[in-house]
């Protein structure tokens, strides 16, 4: 039986109407060209995240939720890896933090948004089959073994749907010692009706809005609460 419990995330916008289709033709559709939009998204979250939920720590790392391979060389770049980059060139991470990419998915892996044993894809599953199906799918890469036990980690993703890949790699990272304050993605999806499962704090779906006072909508993703 596992157990979950709330991990805050923030989040740049809600994933609905044109944030959607932003960044589905982003990752989907080859627009690379508005990764600048959502690369500042990102950072006004990221930098809410930082001083929000790790302002008593003077160093945070940022973990990104790992990508598939098959799915970056089907794209040809992998689309969170371009947005924290460019983010990285330009300097604009929030003080005191750096990106290790500390979780890799296992091999052999299903991994997420692969094929099941039943032939259905992880997007067609509902909330508990996305769990199940991403169980076990990560690990920790040789870069952990440079992180501190007790060391404080955002885990960073593009979008946040059920929470399955967030809560995967939250276990990893709790099994080896490190605090996972919270997450941060571009967009998260509205919650369904009668759940309450992270708290999200959604910023104003707008460039500008990446330095803009916050908008509080209440969610909660479950995070497995047997790992650390």
């Amino acid at each position: 039986m596992h157990l979950f419990s709330p991990l805050p995330v923030v989040a740049a916008g809600e994933y609905a109407k044109a944030v959607a289709a932003a960044i589905l033709a982003f990752k989907n559709h080859g627009h690379t060209d508005i990764a600048r939009w959502l690369q500042a998204a990102l950072a006004g979250a990221l930098h809410d995240a930082r001083w929000r939920l790790c302002g008593d720590y003077e160093h945070v790392l940022l973990i990104p939720v790992p990508s598939r391979g098959v799915s970056i060389r089907r794209r040809g770049y992998d689309p969170l890896g371009l947005l924290l980059g460019g983010l990285a060139r330009r300097r604009e991470f929030p003080a005191g933090t750096r990106v290790v990419g500390a979780v890799r998915l296992s091999r052999p892996s299903l991994g997420p948004a692969t094929l099941v044993p039943d032939g259905l894809s992880q997007k067609s599953l509902g909330r508990r089959g996305r769990r199940r199906n991403v169980h076990g799918s990560m690990e920790a890469s040789p870069m952990i073994r440079n992180i501190p036990k007790g060391a404080p980690c955002l885990i960073v993703d593009d979008v946040l749907t059920t929470g399955a890949t967030i809560a995967e790699t939250a276990r990893v990272l709790r099994a080896a010692g490190i605090i996972v304050a919270g997450a941060v993605v571009v967009a998260a999806t509205p919650a369904p009706r009668g759940e309450n499962q992270a708290t999200v704090t959604a910023f104003p779906a707008s460039v500008e809005g990446a330095s803009s006072e916050p908008t509080e909508k209440n969610r909660r993703v479950g995070v497995n609460s047997n790992n650390g």
